[in-house]
């Protein structure tokens, strides 16, 4: 059960058997003036070949002239899963059992995966089940463990879907992705990617070069999620005469280590693929050189990967069909000063299973190892694992989950030194897809988004050895709109203090301690924010007698209400007096000089009282602490004239004002109030203004 295994080895799956011999992948000739038994006998030949793309067309027609035939849906059941054509795959597969369960009873397991891929996980428990207990004839190949871990699989899968992580996972954009497959994505420290794909972005133009549809190693440039300056490599590493790709490049770049595979066998596309380096000279890749200590002569040995063992020695990580648990399993060897190999070592048994580990890519500074299997329960037909640690020192295996695995194949998840960038591999709908939503992998872009937190500690303002402010009680709120919404708070000690946040979310962090005037802290944590620890420094400033400032609040042109801009402004004067409990305030309404005295006596009263009821009900403020004054145009901040005596709306603007003036209790220990005043162009309306703008 390895049909998907070609599109890791290399990207040509159904459609270079098909160019031989009909041309274009859009005009495959059917031969309609056959008949439909003549018809069936090609459609046989063809998968035989393993040509499915034109099997399928053949079967098809036959489907058509005899719908009731079981050898047809079930080959359309078969042809349509080599093609990943998931959703035709389980319409055929289901027409088959309906018709005769026993027929093909490994056709219930298919249908199964194929419900599965699709997402119909409850169904596809229960065809396994019905797999389970089927009775399998002495030539048929048993599935039941796979279908056991299926089985288990659907489990996994709800309850992952349940759960999303906060990984995000999108198509690149740009060169990076062709008509066909695109696969082994691998991080290169300038920010450009390495990749594997066909040299030409179809397998099926038969007037171009014989050799291009293989596959090569290539880089793109990136510049956001789009790649830009696809480049084809050198040869070597490159063979212009044979499929080349999965490279990886050693930590100092001067090594690159890639497979070469060739096909053996038509059946299911197979190839036998074997690992080889190439070792940078003057700026010149040399000769490859075949590395036969890893190498197999009756399997194949690729996707290398480079990493580390439990002592920190440099090592190289692959998958192979050697001897193992399993069909592909992954290995590990040292890598030797001298540039040779040890031993080749399995890389254990919580990793490897009877089924198919593959893709490996190894974190180095987190020291966690990526792969993908078929062999652990799963969402799809094989999905992305992590596991933590070092060979023979693992810890648990953990499913990636969703969105990192769906129900198609995901694999060749590879991230930049940071362990949090990078790219992985699916055929999940979205990608390029001839042919069906799921047929052809491409490559997306992974950015692990891990936990978020602030490290802070207040200090005195002035402190230049930014020594920790014991007993501060620091509050974090989430703003919400004009809302704030409390999270948590703590005590200070000498250590930093830390609070969860999350991204694309704004905070306000008040800090207070006796002796110290109240701390107010905005923080807004970008969706794209690739930080886990945000470490910030708040500062506390002594209560002495010294200035502290409070702003003023503007209106717009004959408006009263708050602008949002002034609502957060007036947390200044709400600090000093939750600090100070015996002060009040005393809110002063002005106006310009447009209307008359009477109208600007009411709208400075309108202002300045809609301003107290804020502080009321939105600060929680007592009333017998609000004295309202009103002045109407009477005491301009400045002129609303010009010098030549024409009218200056700017100068208006600061006229249309709130001013608070703070009455301490205690006078002689009292701070000096600086009074200040920032006209937002939200409120540059009226005569003289378009779109805050002045008119000219």
């Amino acid at each position: 059960m390895r049909y998907f295994l070609l599109a890791v080895l290399t990207p040509l799956v159904m459609f270079v058997n098909a160019q031989s011999e009909e041309g274009k992948l859009k005009n495959v000739q059917k031969y309609p003036n056959y008949n439909w038994r003549k018809k069936l006998k090609i459609a046989r030949k063809k998968m035989e070949e393993g040509s499915y793309y034109n099997a399928a067309q053949y079967l098809e027609d036959v489907y058509k002239a005899k719908p009731d035939k079981i050898e047809v849906t079930h080959r359309l059941g078969e042809v349509n899963r080599y093609l990943r054509d998931y959703e035709q795959a389980e319409k055929y597969y289901k027409a088959t059992v309906d018709k005769d369960p026993d027929a093909y009873p490994n056709d219930w397991f298919f249908l199964g995966q194929m419900q599965k891929a699709n997402g119909k996980y409850e169904e596809a428990k229960k065809t396994f089940d019905t797999y389970l207990k089927t009775e399998l004839g002495k030539k048929d190949v048993s599935y039941k463990n796979l279908a056991r871990v299926e089985r288990d699989g659907c489990d996994t899968a709800l309850a992952l879907i349940a759960n999303p992580t906060k990984i995000k996972v999108e198509r690149a954009q740009g060169v990076i992705n062709n008509a066909i497959q695109d696969y082994a994505p691998k991080p290169l420290r300038d920010g450009s990617v390495m990749f594997s794909s066909q040299k030409t972005d179809t397998a099926v133009n038969i007037t171009t070069n014989q050799f291009d549809h293989y596959s090569a190693i290539f880089t793109a440039q990136r510049t956001g999620n789009s790649f830009t300056n696809k480049t084809i490599y050198p040869s070597p590493p490159n063979d212009p005469k044979t499929h080349t790709g999965n490279a990886v490049l050693s930590p100092d770049g001067n090594t690159i280590i890639f497979t070469k595979c060739d096909q053996y066998s038509n059946l299911e596309n197979k190839m036998k693929c074997k690992l080889y380096r190439c070792k940078k000279s003057n700026g010149q890749w040399g000769d490859a050189e075949e590395l036969k200590s890893l190498n197999v002569a009756d399997g194949t040995t690729t996707q290398p990967a480079f990493g580390i063992d439990g002592e920190s020695n440099e090592v190289l990580y692959f998958s192979s069909t050697r001897a193992g648990r399993g069909g592909y399993d992954i290995f590990y060897a040292k890598i030797n000063s001298d540039g040779s190999f040890g031993p080749v070592q399995n890389a254990g048994s919580e990793i490897n299973t009877p089924g198919d580990e593959m893709t490996p890519h190894y974190d180095v500074k987190n020291k966690v190892l990526y792969f993908s299997s078929n062999g652990h329960p799963g969402l799809g037909n094989m999905d992305v694992f992590k596991v933590k640690g070092t060979p023979g020192n693992w810890g648990p295996v953990q499913n990636m989950g969703v969105p990192v695995n769906s129900g198609a194949e995901d694999f060749y998840l590879a991230l930049d030194e940071k362990g949090t960038r990078g790219f992985m591999v699916t055929n999940r709908e979205g990608s390029t897809s001839p042919r069906g939503k799921t047929c052809c992998f491409d490559i997306w872009t992974v950015t692990l988004q891990r936990d978020v937190f602030l490290k802070a500690i207040y200090v005195k303002r002035g402190d230049a050895t930014k020594t920790p402010i014991t007993g501060v009680d620091a509050s974090l709120y989430r703003v919400a709109g004009n809302n704030f919404e409390f999270v948590q708070n703590v005590i200070t000690t000498s250590a930093p203090f830390v609070f969860p946040v999350k991204r694309n979310t704004s905070y306000k962090i008040n800090g207070n301690k006796e002796g110290y005037w109240p701390s107010i802290d905005n923080l807004t944590i970008a969706e794209d924010e690739e930080r886990d620890t945000i470490e910030m420094v708040f500062y506390l400033d002594p209560i002495i007698r010294k200035k502290i400032r409070i702003p003023n609040v503007y209106f717009a042109f004959d408006k009263s209400n708050v602008i949002e801009f002034y609502q957060k402004q007036i947390d200044s004067v709400v600090a000093v007096l939750n600090a100070n409990p015996g002060y009040s305030v005393e809110v002063q309404g002005h106006t310009d000089s447009k209307g008359t005295d009477e109208y600007n006596d009411k709208l400075s009263a309108r202002r300045a009282n809609e301003v107290k009821n804020f502080l009321i009900t939105k600060k929680k403020i007592a009333e017998n602490r609000i004295i309202v004054k009103t002045f109407g145009e009477r005491v301009p901040a400045v002129p609303n004239e010009l010098p030549n005596g024409e009218d200056d709306p700017e100068g208006r603007a600061r006229n249309r004002r709130v001013e608070f003036k703070i009455i301490p209790d205690k006078p002689d220990e009292a701070p000096e109030i600086e009074y200040y005043g920032e006209v937002v162009k939200q409120v540059k309306t009226g005569p003289g203004f378009t779109y805050g703008k002045k008119k000219k």
